[in-house]
């Protein structure tokens, strides 16, 4: 898997909305991560103004989440010194979840963990208010990448990273020429999505060169 190592942030805000409008139908659920133990991160994540992901982000994983999609590593909970708390790497979890995560990150990040990714079709805003939203997306199929799975189930414990941008059938990993807010944002790894209805619709990127 191919994450940032990232430091959730955040202070939720009362709930508002500059949304796009919602069919009811959106395949993916997008949501700008979010840690109240750490607010002056929260507000670095909005220091450009709302973020916008574009249509066409596309989106890499899957690995486990452990405290929902705005927190997936509960960083809210994480330990920094484990020395200090019996090796522990979270705080108030059982031993039995701690072994359970250490199996799942273990697993994320084996040799010949399958990488799946989705292309989102429409564009979100995320704001302090409003910190998730819901969009459609397809399966995007590359070999050069890596994504040859066709299909993806919906699975509300496993979440996805915001990855590239495709534009004109090209893909770009570094976020360079995106508006600050989403590029900061992007790079940071603190964009996170979920699949909350099936994908079987493929957008084939094409090869370079061609």
């Amino acid at each position: 898997m191919r994450f940032t190592t990232l430091s959730l942030l955040g202070l939720l805000l009362p709930n508002a909305a500059i949304a796009e409008t919602s069919t009811g139908h959106e395949a993916v659920e997008i949501c700008v991560s979010y840690d109240p133990t750490s607010p002056e991160d929260f507000q670095k994540e909005f220091s450009f103004g709302n973020i916008v992901v574009p249509e066409g982000t596309v989106f890499d994983g899957p690995a486990h989440m452990f405290n929902g999609l705005k927190d997936p590593g509960d960083m809210q909970h994480i330990v920094n010194d484990p020395e200090n708390h019996s090796g522990k790497g979270w705080i108030s979890i059982s031993d039995a979840e701690e072994k359970r995560r250490d199996e799942y990150i273990r697993s994320d990040h084996a040799v010949g963990h399958p990488h799946l990714a989705f292309i989102i079709d429409g564009p979100i805003t995320l704001t302090k208010q409003r910190l998730c939203g819901k969009v459609n997306a397809r399966v995007i199929v590359s070999p050069q990448w890596d994504w040859t799975v066709r299909t993806i189930s919906a699975s509300p414990d496993l979440y996805y990273q915001a990855y590239a941008v495709v534009s004109d059938d090209k893909i770009d990993t570094s976020f360079d020429t995106e508006p600050m807010s989403f590029q900061w944002n992007a790079q940071a790894g603190t964009i996170n999505a979920v699949v909350i209805r099936p994908l079987d619709v493929v957008y084939e990127l094409p090869p370079v060169g061609n």
